[in-house]
This record gives C-alpha cells, sequence and structure tokens, in this order.
C-alpha cells in the first residue's frame, strides 16, 4: 500500500539516528486516550497486564451513549524501534482491515495513524490523531461517573430553547478538549471543562439573569474568577457553537472556539 509505505519511509528517516542498540518500542500496561475530532470520538486504548487488551470508540455527541469496544491481545500487536503496529477487526466494517500505528511523541504519549485497507492491501481511508497517556480512569469514564444521572434527568426535560445537558468540543491552544453545559429550567447552569491526563473538571456557573441575548446570540458572564467567565454562545435547537474567554483584571488570559450537541435519549 503506497500510502503506508511512505508513512514507514518517513519515519525511518526521521529515527535514522537512533542508536543501533535502541530497543523495540513497547506498549506498557495503562490507558490511552485522545479525541478524533473529525469523527467526534473519544478513543481509550486499554493495555492491560494479562495481555487482553482493548480499545474503546466512544461516541461524543451521544454523551457516551454510543462506543464500540475492540479487545485484541499480545499477537496483534507488532512493535519495531519507530512504531507498534496493531491489528483489529474494523468495526461496522467487517470487509475492512483495520490497523492502528503508534508512534512516540514526548514521553508519555503516541501520534496515532488509523488505517482501513481492503483485501488487495488497498488504502480506503486514514485517520490520525494523539493518544496521551492517563494517570487514572479514563475520561469517558469519569464523565459517565459524575454525570450519567444529571444526563439522564436533563434529557427528559421537554425540548424548548436551550433545556437539556450539551456535549461537545473546546479548541483550546490548537488541542480538542471535552466540554458540556448542564442547562436546566430556572437554576443554576453549568459550563464543564475536562483535562485530560489528570482528569480534572473545571467548572464555571452562571444564573438566568447572566444571560443577555440579542438576535439569537448569548452573552454570559459566568461566576469563575480567572476561567470561562465571558460565553457567547450563537442559539440553535441542535447545536450550540461559540467561544470561551477567561479574562482576569482586564487581560485576556485564554481563548477558545466550541460546538456542542444537546444530548437525546436513544429510543
Amino acid at each position: 500500500m503506497a500510502f503506508l509505505k511512505y508513512f514507514t519511509v518517513t519515519l525511518f528517516a526521521f529515527f535514522a539516528s537512533l542508536p543501533a542498540h535502541a530497543q523495540n518500542l513497547k506498549l506498557t500496561p495503562g490507558f490511552w486516550q485522545g479525541i478524533n475530532k473529525d469523527n467526534f470520538e473519544y478513543n481509550v486504548l486499554e493495555i492491560k497486564e494479562n495481555g487482553e487488551h482493548r480499545l474503546i470508540i466512544a461516541n461524543i455527541a451521544s454523551a457516551f451513549h454510543r462506543n464500540k469496544s475492540i479487545a485484541f491481545n499480545n499477537n496483534d500487536i507488532k512493535c519495531s524501534r519507530l512504531n507498534c503496529t496493531i491489528t483489529l477487526i474494523s468495526p461496522n466494517k467487517e470487509h475492512l482491515q483495520f490497523t492502528l500505528i503508534l508512534s512516540r511523541y514526548l514521553d508519555n504519549s503516541f501520534e496515532v495513524l488509523e488505517i482501513y485497507s481492503n483485501a488487495d492491501d488497498d488504502l480506503v481511508m486514514s485517520k490520525t490523531y494523539r493518544l496521551e497517556k492517563q494517570e487514572r480512569q479514563s475520561t469517558v469514564h469519569t464523565f459517565i461517573d459524575k454525570y450519567r444521572s444529571k444526563i439522564d434527568e436533563l434529557a427528559a426535560i421537554e425540548k424548548s430553547g436551550l433545556y437539556g445537558f450539551w456535549v461537545g468540543l473546546l479548541n483550546l491552544d490548537g488541542n480538542q478538549k471535552l466540554v458540556s453545559i448542564e442547562f436546566p429550567p430556572n437554576k443554576e447552569s453549568y459550563f464543564n471543562y475536562f483535562e485530560s491526563g489528570a482528569n480534572d473538571i473545571i467548572s464555571t456557573t452562571f444564573m438566568p439573569q447572566d444571560i443577555k441575548e440579542k438576535d439569537n446570540v448569548l452573552k454570559i458572564t459566568t461566576s469563575n474568577s480567572t476561567f470561562a467567565n465571558k460565553l457567547i454562545i450563537h442559539k440553535d435547537n441542535r447545536e450550540l457553537k461559540g467561544y470561551m474567554y477567561s479574562n482576569h483584571k482586564g487581560t485576556t488570559l485564554q481563548t477558545g472556539s466550541f460546538k456542542l450537541y444537546r444530548f437525546e435519549r436513544p429510543e
């Protein structure tokens, strides 16, 4: 496959200066996670001591109600000095070969090339994303543990205006992060940001009186003194697009853009 050969040659040239005695790359037990923004998916690679591993592909827009878990073992992993190749059963595309090529990025991360190829070894499609080491449980697990009851409660509310649970991605300093907004009727609302790696959740709140609306654009002042204290949201029944500003004493510390979808309970 020409694409795969090009990718391998490029990596070889990059690592050609490594010492001859350098050991093969290894996948050590633990969690690695990352966001595939094009597919709106959260990917979690779980490597276990017992050799029974899995890749979890979690759908963000469904608040992780729709997930795929693909099992594999040590026989499916081949590592060289340059990368590790994992051959998997293709989810929902059984006639295609599904391959992950992981290359080391810094100390605790991998750059991933995800390849779908046919029986003739021709490239059908590919995706790239980054997986970062997770110190404890995955962000997907943390999200479900903390918000499942809130999600179900807000999903039961009649779909009117902004009411409900919204989940999506925040582009922060060029990196994609998981965010959610809780909009209950006539109560305190929450803007939640999930910091990957340490599984920290940063939240800021606002009340109905903190929302100013003009021409379907919402300008919101939140309670946090330094994080996301200004939100601008373009109102839509199906998705929310907007911007986050972190200001402190008249200085803008950080900005970000986001897109969120309203969670609707699966039928």
